[in-house]
């Protein structure tokens, strides 16, 4: 029998939770709308019983609106697995029915909130190949027991599973709680939790009346004690542990999973709000390894997935793991995506001769923008020159860090922004490849070597700047023979 012709069944609903999280849905949407009048009259000085009664009021039409239109929404969404395809229909007013080719589905995602968790249901999030950004169809409430099923249902006809009931899928690895606050310590996100921080300082000055923040300020802050150092240090403190919550909320429970029959990855992830995603190994395009600058004299890495029409939340839905050492990833790559298991040390650097281009090359703005701050503010501002140096220094990082390796069909690249990333890439799954040569590089022999692969809704480029010129031309044509050759025998079989 026909995979696709086995699925057939009746339509469903979602669970009655659906009613409850359509209404809060509701409520979000219309709060702003029903404080308004208490907004108002706060503004003009003007609070008084008759605002407070308006916001009342909206708030009761607000509930009893909203507690209507989740029931109504509830009954109009069903879906159904029928004729090789998912249909779901939605909609109160205006009725719309999308049908979903089981082929074209590429993977099922759980997600669990913190009013599903309490009555026990999840939310289930269907992604198609080659669809982006949002989800091609959400559910917000199932039973684990209808989303389970589901999930069979609609990713059977990809796995051409047996009648059988399908193996469970293999732990490869677990985030451990040690692990998941370290992590939180050394993560990039540091720096935006500072000005997330910074500014909330701010916007708190500004709401306590009078001068009783500069009270607050004397009384905190001893004659020994500098303020701006006092600041620094409360902003800093502040925004490791904020860095360290967002961290552990993401990935607090992290499970990276892989399918019996070797074709899907499975993550679970998340405190608050758990996620289980599925990712298709055929469309994994490149895997990078990311040292941060707080990770990589720790040797300590992270692994993310560049993956065609999956999923659009960067630094989440991307993540393969969060925080392993960097002396484990070659043996994770092997268990976890076979296809990209490539050496990742010992990697071919750019020639000597670019050393001095890297420096040039981040120290150059620097110096633009110093010697402009010298004529401004001479003789002090000449002082600025000295950033170049450091500049420079980092220049001469990018070159240590920059590397290229070939193994087999598996093009491996490693570069440094601030994070070292290294890149590896399956000549079939690599989109375009190309060089280009600048006059000055001409001058010299160097060249930019550059390929791209498909990703999200767009495409990821990576760059290998300052590569000699017949190496990177020699790595083009190796790339297009070999894909020459194999389309050729894909063709006679």
């Amino acid at each position: 029998m026909n995979s696709s012709a086995a699925v057939e069944t009746a339509e469903r609903r979602l669970h009655p939770v659906g009613m409850l999280l359509a209404a809060l849905g509701t409520v979000r949407r219309w709060f702003g709308l029903a404080a308004f009048p208490g907004v108002a009259a706060l503004v003009n000085g003007e609070f008084g019983m008759r605002a407070l009664l308006l916001i009342l009021l909206g708030v009761a039409l607000v509930a009893v609106f909203s507690a209507i239109w989740g029931v109504l929404s509830w009954r109009a969404t069903t879906y159904r697995v029928s004729g090789g395809a998912f249909h779901f229909k939605q909609g109160v007013l205006q009725k719309s029915e999308r049908s979903l080719p089981l082929e074209r589905v590429q993977s099922v995602d759980a997600v669990q909130g913190v009013v599903q968790r309490v009555f026990g249901v999840v939310g289930v999030r269907v992604e198609a190949a080659g669809g982006g950004g949002e989800p091609e169809i959400s559910l917000s409430a199932l039973s684990r027991a209808a989303a389970g099923a589901l999930r069979e249902e609609l990713t059977r006809s990809a796995r051409q599973a047996s009648a059988e009931a399908p193996e469970e899928p293999v732990v490869l690895r677990k985030l451990f709680v040690r692990d998941l606050l370290l992590a939180g310590l050394t993560s990039g996100q540091i720096g935006v939790a500072a000005s997330v921080v910074f500014g909330a300082s701010r916007a708190v000055e500004d709401l306590l009346p009078g001068d009783l923040a500069g009270r607050i300020a004397e009384a905190l802050i001893t004659d020994s004690v500098s303020p701006a150092l006092l600041l620094a240090l409360a902003v800093a403190l502040l925004s490791w542990v904020l860095a360290i919550l967002g961290t552990v909320l993401a990935h607090a429970g992290f499970t990276l999973s892989r399918s019996a029959d070797g074709k899907y990855l499975h993550i679970r992830r998340g405190l608050l709000e758990r996620h289980e995603s599925t990712v298709p190994l055929a469309r994994i395009q490149a895997i990078k390894v990311v040292e941060g600058v707080l990770r990589q004299p720790f040797g300590l890495a992270a692994l993310r997935v560049e993956s065609a029409g999956f999923g659009a939340e960067e630094g989440v839905s991307t993540t393969l793991f969060p925080l392993l050492p960097r002396k484990e990833v070659e043996k994770l790559l092997r268990a976890a995506v076979p296809e990209f298991d490539a050496p990742l040390d010992h990697l071919e650097p750019p020639p000597g001769r670019a050393r001095r281009r890297y420096a040039f090359r981040s120290a150059l703005p620097v110096l633009v923008l110093a010697a402009l701050y010298a004529v401004l503010f001479f003789p002090w501002g000449t002082i600025g020159l000295l950033l170049a140096l450091p500049a420079a220094l980092y220049g001469i990082l990018r070159y240590r860090a920059a590397g290229y390796g070939l193994d087999e069909d598996r093009l491996v690249l490693r570069f440094r922004r601030l994070a070292r990333t290294t890149v590896v890439a399956p000549r079939g799954r690599l989109q375009s490849r190309g060089y280009s040569v600048s006059p000055f590089q001409r001058r010299v022999g160097l060249a930019t070597l550059k390929v791209e692969v498909a990703s999200g809704s767009g495409g990821a480029a990576f760059r290998l700047t300052d590569a000699d010129a017949e190496v990177a031309k020699g790595l083009i044509e190796a790339l297009s023979e070999r894909a020459a050759r194999t389309a050729a025998r894909e063709h006679s079989t």
